[in-house]
C-alpha cells in the first residue's frame, strides 16, 4: 500500500473518530442539557392572567367586574374554511400579520359565534381562539373617580407585568392597583411538531385580586352626578345676567361625606367619561384621543384639584382670629360697602352698609369688610398674620393630603417665607386681606374643604377622608385626630345663621332637615365678572338629637359664577336625595346687583 493511500485512510479514520467523539459527547456527556432543550421544543410554560379584584359600593352593588372575552388571532398562511369564517365575521379578507407575529382578526367575539368558530379553527395552528380577561363596569361612576385600566406598557412589563395584563390607571383603579391586582398562574402546554396544542396542565392556579368595598353609596353617587349635569340651567342664568357666552357642559365636583368617620359617600366630577371606553378591545383610539384633547379636561377629577376657595376659607380666618385672641365672639365691626387701605379701596360683595356684626354675622352674611378690619387691627400686624392663617388652615385640613386612596393634589397656603424665596419680595400687609377671604394665592381642593368643614362640624374631631370601607372581609378603621380649639360653637352658629338668615337662607331656610353651611364665590384674575368659581359647603342635621344620619356636602363649579346661584342648588339636591325629602319648587335668589369693576384685592400700600 503506497504512502498516499495510507495518508488518505488515516485522514478518513481521523475524521470518523472526531465525529464519534462528538456523538459520544452529545449523547453521553451533555445528554441532560440537550434532553431538557429537546423537551422544551414541545412543552412550554404559559402564564395565566389573574382576575382583578372586583369593586362594590358600600351596599354590595357591583361597580367593577371581569368578563371572559374571546379573540380570533391569525399567524399568517393558508386557512381552511376561510370564506365561511370571513362571512361569519363580516370581513372581506384576513389581516396580514407581521412576520413571526400574530394579529387579531376579531376581538370580543359574540358568544353565539364562538362554538362555530371553535369547530372551524380546530386543528389549524395559524388560526385560533384566545381567551382573555376584560374589565367591565356594569354600574360605571364618574370615570375620573373610578379610573380605568390599560394593557401593561413596556416599562411595566420590565417591572413584572405580563404583556396581556391589565393595569389600573388613575382613580380607584390606579390608587388600589396593589390590592386589585391578582397573582398570575402558570400552565404547561404540550404541542406537536406542527405547533398544534395537544394538552395542557395548570401547574399553578392564578390568585384573584382582593375585592374592594367602597364607602360610596351608588344611589347617592348617581344623585350627585345628576345634580352636576342638571346645574347647566342655573349656570346659564348667571351667564346671561353678565352677558357671557353659555357653556355646553358644567365643570365641577360634588363630594358628600359622613363627617363622623370621613367616609366619602359620593364623589362626582364633571365633565366625565365612561371607563368602559378604555376597557373595550379593540381600543377606540379616536374616541380616547378626543377625550385627551378635550379642552374641558374630562379626565380630571376636580374633587381633588386645587382652586381659589373664596368665602369658604373665611372659616379658617375666623377660627384663627378667635383662637389667637385677635378677635372675640363679641368683637363688632361695621360691615361697610368698602374698606380703604392707603391708595386702594377693597369692596364688599354688597354695595351697601350692612350694619354692625360679630364674627357669626360675618360668616352668615359673608362680609368681606368685617374680615378686612379684623385682620388689619390684629396685634401682630397684617403682614405677619398671613403665617398664622397658613398654620391654622393646615391644622384644619387645607394644604395637605386628605387621606383618600386616589391620587390627589394639595392646596396651597402662602407665607412670608414662600414669597421671599419665590419672588425675593416682602409680604405686603394688604396681601393678607386678600388671603383672609380666600383670594390671592391661597388654593384648596373640594376634598380639603370637606375635611375642614367636617372638623368644624365635629368640634375639632378631624377624620381623614377615605373611599374604601373594607378589603375582602377586613374593615378599614376611620383615622381620627383632634384639632385644638375652643371656639367651634361660634363657627357652627355662624354657619347655621348662613342658612337661617344669611346668604343661603333663600333656598335652605325652610329645608325639612335643619342644616348649616357657607356660600363662596372666588374671583379669578383675568376672568370677567360672572366667571368666578362657585362654592357651597353644608352639613346637617345640626341638632345632635336628630335621628337622621349626618351628611356633609361640598359643591364646586369651575367658573360657575356665584356660589348661591349654582353650587347651593346642586348641594341641596344631593341633601334631598340623601334624606329623601321633597322640597317642591326651589326658591329664587334675590337679583344680583349690577356688576361694578372691582379693584385688586391684594393691595400694596
Amino acid at each position: 500500500m503506497n504512502s498516499r493511500l495510507l495518508l488518505l485512510l488515516l485522514l478518513v479514520y481521523t475524521v470518523l473518530g472526531l465525529y464519534g467523539l462528538r456523538l459520544w459527547q452529545l449523547q453521553v456527556v451533555e445528554y441532560e442539557q440537550y434532553a431538557t432543550q429537546s423537551r422544551g421544543n414541545y412543552v412550554r410554560t404559559e402564564p395565566i392572567t389573574a382576575p382583578r379584584g372586583r369593586i362594590f359600593d358600600r351596599n354590595g352593588k357591583l361597580i367593577a367586574d371581569n368578563r371572559m372575552a374571546v379573540d380570533l388571532v391569525y399567524q399568517g398562511g393558508q386557512v381552511e374554511f376561510k370564506e365561511r369564517i370571513l362571512a361569519l365575521l363580516g370581513l372581506s379578507e384576513l389581516p396580514k400579520p407581521e412576520r413571526g407575529q400574530e394579529v387579531i382578526v376579531k376581538a370580543n367575539l359574540p358568544e353565539g359565534l364562538i362554538p362555530t368558530l371553535a369547530e372551524l379553527t380546530a386543528g389549524q395552528k395559524n388560526l385560533r381562539l384566545v381567551e382573555r380577561l376584560e374589565r367591565n363596569y356594569p354600574r360605571p361612576i364618574s370615570g375620573s373617580v373610578l379610573g380605568y385600566v390599560q394593557l401593561a406598557n413596556a416599562l411595566q412589563v420590565k417591572q413584572g407585568y405580563d404583556p396581556d395584563e391589565l393595569v389600573g390607571v388613575s382613580g380607584l383603579e390606579g390608587g388600589l392597583e396593589n390590592t386589585l391586582r391578582g397573582t398570575r398562574g402558570a400552565r404547561l402546554v404540550e404541542v406537536n411538531a406542527r405547533g398544534e396544542r395537544i394538552r395542557s396542565q395548570v401547574i399553578r392556579p392564578p390568585l384573584p385580586g382582593k375585592d374592594v368595598y367602597l364607602t360610596l353609596d351608588y344611589d347617592l353617587q348617581k344623585a350627585a352626578e345628576k345634580a352636576l349635569a342638571d346645574s347647566l340651567e342655573d349656570l346659564h342664568k348667571g351667564r346671561k345676567r353678565y352677558g357671557l357666552p353659555l357653556d355646553q357642559k358644567p365643570k365641577g365636583a360634588i363630594i358628600a361625606v359622613d363627617p363622623r368617620t370621613g367616609e366619602v359617600l359620593a364623589m362626582a366630577t364633571a365633565p366625565t367619561f365612561d371607563p368602559n371606553l378604555f376597557a373595550r378591545r379593540p381600543t377606540p383610539r379616536e374616541e380616547i384621543q378626543r377625550l385627551i384633547q378635550d379642552p374641558d379636561k374630562p379626565l380630571f377629577n376636580r374633587a381633588v384639584l386645587p382652586y381659589a376657595p373664596g368665602s369658604t376659607f373665611k372659616l379658617v380666618t375666623s377660627s384663627m382670629l378667635l383662637e389667637k385672641g385677635y378677635a372675640t365672639p363679641g368683637t363688632i365691626y361695621t360691615c361697610t360697602a368698602a374698606f380703604t387701605v392707603g391708595r386702594f379701596t377693597m369692596r364688599n360683595w354688597a354695595h351697601r352698609n350692612m350694619g354692625p356684626m360679630t364674627v357669626k354675622g360675618a360668616i352668615a352674611n359673608s362680609c368681606n369688610t368685617w374680615y378686612f378690619q379684623a385682620v388689619w387691627n390684629a396685634p401682630p400686624g397684617s403682614a405677619p398674620l398671613v403665617d398664622d392663617i397658613a398654620a391654622r388652615a393646615k391644622e384644619m385640613g387645607i394644604g395637605r393630603p386628605t387621606g383618600l386612596e386616589i391620587p390627589e393634589r394639595s392646596g396651597f397656603l402662602p407665607t412670608r417665607a414662600w414669597k421671599r424665596a419665590t419672588f425675593d419680595e416682602p409680604w405686603y400687609p394688604g396681601e393678607t386681606l386678600s388671603v383672609a377671604i380666600g383670594q390671592g394665592p391661597v388654593l384648596a381642593t373640594p376634598a380639603e374643604i370637606a375635611r375642614m368643614l367636617s372638623t368644624i362640624a365635629m368640634s375639632g374631631r378631624q377624620p381623614e377622608l377615605h373611599l374604601v370601607k373594607r378589603i375582602g372581609d377586613t374593615p378599614i378603621s376611620p383615622r381620627i385626630s383632634q384639632v385644638p380649639g375652643t371656639y367651634w360653637a361660634e363657627l357652627q352658629e355662624g354657619l347655621r345663621q348662613t342658612v337661617t338668615e344669611g346668604t343661603a337662607s333663600f333656598l335652605l331656610k325652610d329645608f325639612p332637615v335643619p342644616t348649616a353651611g357657607k356660600t363662596g364665590t372666588a374671583e379669578i384674575p383675568g376672568k370677567r365678572m360672572g366667571l368666578s368659581h362657585a362654592w357651597y359647603m353644608g352639613y346637617g342635621p345640626v341638632d345632635p338629637n336628630d335621628p337622621r344620619p349626618p351628611l356633609l356636602v361640598v359643591a364646586f363649579f369651575e367658573n360657575g359664577g356665584e356660589g348661591s346661584g349654582v353650587a347651593l342648588p346642586a348641594a341641596k339636591k344631593v341633601m334631598s336625595a340623601f334624606w329623601k325629602v321633597n322640597t317642591g319648587s326651589p326658591a329664587q335668589p334675590s337679583p344680583a346687583p349690577i356688576p361694578q369693576p372691582t379693584p385688586p384685592s391684594a393691595a400694596r400700600p
